[in-house]
């Protein structure tokens, strides 16, 4: 899990990210086998 700054340019309304996350995944274990919640 990466974080970092960013802003946005180059578009008519620009926009600012406090921070920006990529690549998180989240699974549990269940009865049934592993449940995916978040890919990427």
């Amino acid at each position: 899990m990466a974080t970092a700054l960013a802003k946005a340019s180059g578009t008519a309304a620009s926009v600012e990210r406090a921070a920006r996350i990529d690549h998180v995944s989240k699974s549990f274990a269940g009865p049934a086998g592993r449940q995916l919640v978040l890919d990427d």
